[in-house]
């Protein structure tokens, strides 16, 4: 874990986003402009979110800014795990309680791990080192399955009768 804190903040994607969508609702607004102006508050509300919340991971543990709740910090030890539900991260603390994690997502757990020095685990590393060089076979029940090269070629030697890819037979098996 390095010294300097690292930052996750949410995309500055969203920006073009909000851009379209105030566009769009421009051209609603325009129709009765003292009846919808009220519509502009949602975009400009967006983009401070965009701008002010945050997920600060340091020596301490996690800082979560938001834009409309009150801000929280979780120590290392209060910190129980991280999940996901659909695209939010959450951080959940030893008495069950559930925080999002503004601007983490799935892909940035490999940067969150280094920043807590391994305390957050990263998964994706994980999963693609222990699939590095294994063979991805469908069963019968249609689940997937990962073997290395002498499993496949034991399957491969179970079940001739299946197609795909078959290993060369060396000349010492002729």
């Amino acid at each position: 874990m390095t010294d300097t804190p690292k930052v996750f903040r949410p995309s500055r994607e969203h920006v073009i986003a909000i851009v379209l969508m105030t566009g769009i609702a421009l051209m609603g607004i325009s129709w009765a402009p003292l009846r919808l102006g009220w519509l502009l508050v949602f975009p400009i509300v967006a983009l401070a979110w965009v701008f002010t919340a945050s997920t600060r991971v340091d020596e301490r543990g996690l800082s979560l800014k938001y834009l409309l709740r009150p801000n929280h910090s979780i120590g290392w030890g209060d910190l129980a795990g991280i999940s996901f539900k659909g695209s939010r991260a959450l951080a959940t603390t030893t008495d069950g309680r559930e925080f999002p994690m503004p601007g983490v997502t799935f892909n940035s757990l490999p940067a969150l791990s280094d920043a807590s020095g391994g305390r957050i685990t990263d998964v994706i590393t994980e999963s693609s080192e222990a699939a590095d060089g294994k063979y991805e076979i469908i069963d019968r029940e249609g689940r997937k399955v990962l073997l290395n090269r002498e499993e496949y070629d034991a399957y491969l030697r179970e079940h001739p009768d299946l197609p795909g890819p078959r290993p060369e037979a060396s000349p010492n098996e002729h």
